[in-house]
């Protein structure tokens, strides 16, 4: 591409960004200065935020909004709209908040569930993201640095060290792929043009479908990657197979295979770990913790063992509420952050399911449908003397560097995993040994399909059939065997072993068929106009993972959207504090 190109993208993303900005900034100033914002004075916070047992009576009166789903998306919109003197309340199924961010303790062991590392240069307070989290937590959470080789990757004793910096890591590849130098170098560059331009992307999401299809087409027409797969986009750079595996080895970070993968997404990705990566010191549930406490201290409330059976819609198709254990609760508007496919096929009435319907359509499409869920075996080590040395950074090992081979066959033989993700909480989080001495943890976590378990869906959860139990523990020791033969240290030391499919993460989690990434991350996906914080229902709004994309920056970026197409006083409010919802 030349730079003339290069120059009429950047003229024309930054046209739109720029109309975009001015005007939200215009309706901001209006909100600013229209919106009432107090802080709610001296209201006590509770010992315990994120455990609090649903009761009518401890519900805020004259909500403004109701947040459904505690994860980061719901949790960020809802500080932000308290912070615009809204009254919040939010509801969690769940007997503890935090969604992905949660973590559990079983025999003394503290296991996280979802954070596993964090990008986006989070540990430098100037950094967006750091902005971000700290806007909702009030700055109470903090970073650990992992290693400066945060990622392994590798194929039987071949591993590929992957380390902050694209400039080093770029030089490691062209070392072991010398006749590929141009190709790791074009990756490098498209993936950056990916990261500049997907700003510009979920803003023009929110104009005229003639001015998003336009704009799709214009970026793809230019670029080439925005409605391609990885896979797609790789082939044209290179056709050595084994530096695409490589360099494709992150998928599982998404959820889709090189060939199924959108390439924004892969870039996206990418971009988020070139800086480095990071763990909450104190663990992810810190972050809930510290949200909910800002939450309560504006006024707000979150309240869990609630879950909500049906969004409350009027004869005008206007949101005024939820229902919870047969209670009506009102609010002005209502915010789901559980995903688009439980709201809409679980929570709208049938006396209004006519207006998310062709919503519907879209998201049983498999190209749009997540196909991969993830399943986790979950271990305790015991090492009272702290002999262990384990490592500050995550394991990706794969059968062969075929990402899609790899897949097939574990779908027709569910003994045979494509990929294992090895990784130690306890050795990230430096306060860890402090809260449980003596005591170590380690992840692993794989690929599954909702299929695999279907037929145990509806049985009584902790008491499924045996069959259920026994193929649990195939998998269990499948997973232990390739923990110990990766790290044989930890062999004598395991106390405890647990095992998670995609059915302990709807019951956990609240996925929709154990997705824990949200809708698939395709070309498709992310051709879906619709898929923004706004509904076909009047003051119903989406926040999270579906708004724009997966992990914790992609639902926290989905929060902070969600928060300003609601009040956009926070759009100013926040974008004068330096805040902006770029993934690096």
């Amino acid at each position: 591409m030349d730079r003339t190109t290069s120059s009429s993208i950047h003229v024309a993303a930054g046209a739109a960004a720029t109309a975009a900005a001015l005007g939200l900034a215009a309706a901001g100033r209006y909100f600013y200065t229209c919106c009432k914002r107090e802080r709610c004075p001296n209201l006590p916070i509770s010992s315990n935020p994120l455990k609090q047992g649903f009761s009518m009576q401890k519900i805020p009166p004259h909500l403004d909004a109701i947040v459904i789903g505690s994860g980061m998306g719901g949790l960020a919109t809802a500080v932000i709209l308290a912070k615009e003197g809204k009254r919040i309340l939010v509801l969690e199924q769940h007997d503890i908040a935090g969604g992905n961010l949660h973590t559990f303790e079983e025999e003394g062991y503290e296991f996280d569930t979802g954070l596993h590392y964090v990008g986006g240069k989070v540990g430098d307070k100037h950094s967006d993201l750091r902005k971000q989290i700290d806007n909702i937590t009030d700055g109470q959470v903090e970073w650990a640095k992992m290693d400066q080789v945060y990622d392994v990757a590798m194929v039987g004793e071949e591993q590929f060290p992957i380390c902050e910096g694209w400039s080093k890591w770029g030089k490691s590849l062209k070392e072991k792929f010398p006749e590929d130098t141009k190709a790791i170098d074009d990756y490098f560059r498209l993936s950056q043009k990916c990261v500049h331009l997907f700003p510009v992307f979920m803003t023009l999401k929110h104009m005229p479908g003639w001015l998003f299809r336009f704009s799709m087409w214009f970026f793809d027409k230019q670029l080439g990657i925005f409605t391609r797969t990885t896979r797609q986009v790789l082939e044209s750079l290179t056709q050595n197979q084994k530096l695409i595996g490589v360099l494709s080895y992150l998928y599982g970070d998404y959820g889709e295979v090189p060939e199924r993968g959108a390439f924004v997404m892969q870039a996206l990705v990418a971009a988020h770990y070139r800086s480095g990566a990071y763990y909450p010191i104190g663990g992810p549930l810190k972050i809930a913790e510290s949200a909910a406490k800002v939450l309560e201290r504006w006024g707000g409330k979150v309240l869990v063992r609630a879950p909500v059976s049906s969004i409350v819609v009027n004869h005008k198709n206007e949101a005024i509420g939820v229902v919870v254990k047969g209670e009506t609760i009102r609010a002005k508007c209502v915010v789901s952050s559980i995903g688009v496919p439980w709201t809409y096929t679980k929570l709208i009435p049938d006396s209004h399911q006519h207006l998310v319907r062709p919503y519907i359509d879209k998201i049983q499409d498999p190209k749009i449908s997540a196909r991969t869920t993830l399943m986790t075996l979950f271990v305790g080590l015991n090492d009272p003397k702290g002999e262990l040395k384990l490592p500050k950074r995550n394991y990706w090992i794969f059968r062969s560097w075929d990402h899609e081979a790899n897949d097939r066959e574990f779908r027709k033989d569910h003994s045979k995993p494509p990929a294992f993700f090895m990784s130690f909480s306890s050795a990230k989080d430096p306060t860890y040994a402090a809260r449980h001495p003596g005591r170590q943890v380690a992840l692993v976590i794989g690929m599954g399909t909702f299929d695999h378990v279907e037929p145990y869906k509806d049985d009584r959860v902790k008491h499924r059939r045996r069959a259920y139990s026994e193929m649990k523990k195939t998998w269990e020791t499948i997973y232990l065997h390739a923990l110990v033969q990766q790290f044989p240290e930890v062999k004598d030391k395991i106390d405890f072993v647990d095992f998670g499919t995609a059915l302990s993460n709807d019951f956990y989690l609240g996925t929709y068929r154990g997705g824990v990434y949200g809708l698939a991350h395709t070309p498709e996906r992310f051709q879906q106009q619709w898929l923004k914080s706004s509904t076909p229902i009047k003051n119903l709004f989406l926040s999270g993972q579906d708004v724009t994309s997966c992990g914790i920056a992609g639902a926290l970026t989905g929060g902070y959207l969600c928060a300003y197409s609601i009040a956009p006083s926070s759009f100013v409010r926040h974008c004068v504090h330096g805040l902006s919802f770029t993934s690096e």
